[in-house]
């Protein structure tokens, strides 16, 4: 992984990409054949941009989650509502092969391509409605996908998405509990290829800028890290607690970052840095809640 990096660091120079369609070509093109870990690893290490870096891991844990859906294209998982996405928050319907709902936060909005949508049934499982996660193509009938900007991740939009009675296939209703089976570990692999799009646009600025040696020895020891932890069951009590385990080294490696950052990188990359890496906190209290779970599951304490 080592020499692969060096050798793309010599070769490929990073540049400023005008759109997500721009950087859409230029990431599929240079991941197409990569498992979802090169994805997330080579998008993130040859982009200086930290919206793009997101995405990169973001669309490479869709990959990872959804194999057989439109690969090597933009997805968007649509689970988020008015009070949150937790299975109590869904009141998105399917019905009789109907959709009605509203999701309130879709990264990539209107140039996702292929959505994947969680919905509530008439059914029921352990005291709750049964959830389903269905495939929509963004071409479906009876969708609109509302743009919106935040005040971060500029270069990529963000949108809500309405159906009004959205009719779907049986073939378009994924097998499962689409909370248990898709939405809860889909969060695990997000964390781990996010983490990793992210820890490896730092190492690249790491190489070509000459950063302290500690500083990108830990960030690649992290990726190795992360790596592995990929292989593992991602709804894994152990998986939980070696990926907390991973984002607090990370953690206490930003204020070295931030350091290096503000002696040897660019003005461009120092100001997308600043306005973007309130990312990396967002989630800290679930993170944590699910930390504290994993060690009292495995050391009763």
């Amino acid at each position: 992984m080592i020499q692969q990096l060096l050798q793309i660091s010599q070769e490929k120079p990073l540049e400023l990409y005008p759109s997500t369609k721009d950087w859409s070509i230029a990431y599929y093109e240079l991941t197409k054949d990569e498992p979802p870990f090169g994805k997330a690893l080579f998008g993130g290490f040859t982009c200086q941009q930290f919206s793009f870096v997101f995405m990169a891991g973001y669309q490479a844990a869709l990959e990872k989650m959804f194999p057989s859906i439109a690969p090597n294209e933009l997805k968007a998982l649509c689970v988020s509502e008015a009070k949150g996405g937790h299975p109590k928050n869904i009141h998105t319907t399917l019905i009789d092969n109907q959709i009605r709902g509203l999701k309130t936060y879709i990264t990539a909005g209107s140039d996702a391509a292929h959505l994947l949508v969680l919905c509530k049934t008439k059914e029921h499982t352990n005291d709750r409605p049964l959830l389903k996660m269905v495939y929509l193509p963004r071409t479906a009938k009876n969708i609109e996908v509302t743009d919106f900007e935040l005040p971060f991740m500029l270069d990529v939009k963000h949108g809500k998405l309405s159906l009004k009675d959205t009719k779907i296939t049986d073939q378009q209703i994924l097998t499962g509990d689409g909370y248990v089976d898709y939405t809860k570990p889909f969060k695990t692999l997000e964390d781990i290829l996010v983490g990793a799009a992210t820890q490896a646009m730092l190492l690249r600025q790491a190489i070509d800028h000459k950063w302290e040696a500690e500083v990108r020895d830990q960030l690649l020891l992290n990726l190795y890290t992360l790596k592995n932890l990929l292989a593992l069951p991602p709804s894994d009590r152990e998986t939980h607690l070696l990926l907390s385990i991973n984002e607090q080294n990370f953690e206490n490696l930003l204020p070295s970052i931030d350091l290096n950052i503000a002696k040897h990188s660019s003005a461009q990359f120092k100001a997308d840095w600043a306005l973007n890496k309130r990312v990396i906190a967002m989630g800290k209290k679930l993170k944590e809640v699910r930390l504290l779970k994993a060690r009292n599951l495995l050391f009763g304490a």
